[in-house]
């Protein structure tokens, strides 16, 4: 009888405390004006911008306008950039410190659709390098749809620009997670996971002059303004201190859960806090 209470016990706070590290959730629901809300208990909300220039030093753009709301995997979504790859944009979100400080375990995922007409658009002298998301801490980068891979990059470490793998289908979507436990960097496509093994990549305040003056992007390099994404997102997640094992990158994939729902793994820290509150539980229970 102890061990179901203590299984119980455990089983609840890990169930209460999870979902408390979901740091940002842009479900791109809203369908109309010019702000896209964050669900998550930390107020990310972002705004909707029609880039005006690119490049270092810059360059004037026109003719560009804000992303588009369009229909995506789950209800409402975003479309950015388009049509023939002649239009630059991004959401600009509100980087409070949950998004700064993601800690030893993290993940992100979001459902995407690049489109054709986006290879090789390198407006601003980039690379071409899709940014799906771009902040000082740290980038992911979605490769040129064909020839190139997607990468990882914490800034301030380039040794660890990790090529993970060969980047999605073009003009379909698909579901894309990358997650973190501590000692392997997983990139998730449609569930199908490829791992990198690297040891102790925290993401904590690695740029910290930076953090203070550039932009958290969805869609775009967070400076100088180029590498713009070309396609549509829905349900732009990300979570810290805690991650995405195969079973919930799955379970998103499915689309039996979301990203409010989705079971996550604790940090180990976290794991043993819950561990030893059982424990007392437990105690006090068996002396009654």
């Amino acid at each position: 009888m102890k061990v179901i209470w203590l299984l119980l016990v455990a089983a609840l706070l890990i169930g209460t405390t999870a979902q408390a590290d979901l740091r940002a959730y842009w479900a791109f629901d809203e369908g109309q004006g010019d702000i896209a809300y964050d669900a998550s208990a930390y107020g990310n909300h972002g705004q909707l911008i029609a880039a005006t220039e690119a490049g270092n030093p810059p360059s004037p753009l026109s003719g560009t306008t804000s992303p588009a709301w369009t229909t995506g995997v789950n209800n409402g979504a975003l479309l950015f950039g388009t049509p023939n790859g002649q239009n630059f944009n991004y959401v600009a979100a509100l980087k409070s410190d949950s998004l700064r400080y993601l800690g030893a375990n993290w993940s992100v995922s979001t459902w995407i659709r690049q489109d054709e007409d986006s290879v090789a658009m390198n407006v601003g002298d980039g690379a071409g390098y899709q940014r799906l998301i771009s902040c000082p801490n740290y980038e992911i980068e979605l490769g040129v749809p064909g020839w190139k891979h997607d990468y990882f990059w914490p800034y301030g470490t380039s040794e660890f620009q990790l090529d993970i793998g060969t980047t999605g289908p073009m003009d379909t979507w698909y579901h894309f997670a990358l997650t973190y436990d501590g000692e392997n960097l997983t990139r998730y496509i449609n569930g199908v996971g490829n791992s990198i093994a690297i040891a102790d990549q925290e993401i904590n305040d690695i740029w910290k002059d930076g953090w203070d003056t550039a932009v958290f992007k969805i869609g775009g390099q967070t400076w100088p303004d180029k590498d713009f994404f070309m396609g549509a997102l829905d349900d732009v997640a990300i979570w810290g201190d805690c991650y995405l094992d195969a079973d919930g990158v799955a379970a998103l994939y499915n689309n039996t859960a979301t990203p409010l729902t989705v079971s996550v793994v604790p940090e180990p820290a976290t794991l043993t806090l819950l561990a030893l509150g059982g424990s007392v539980l437990l105690r006090k229970k068996s002396r009654n």
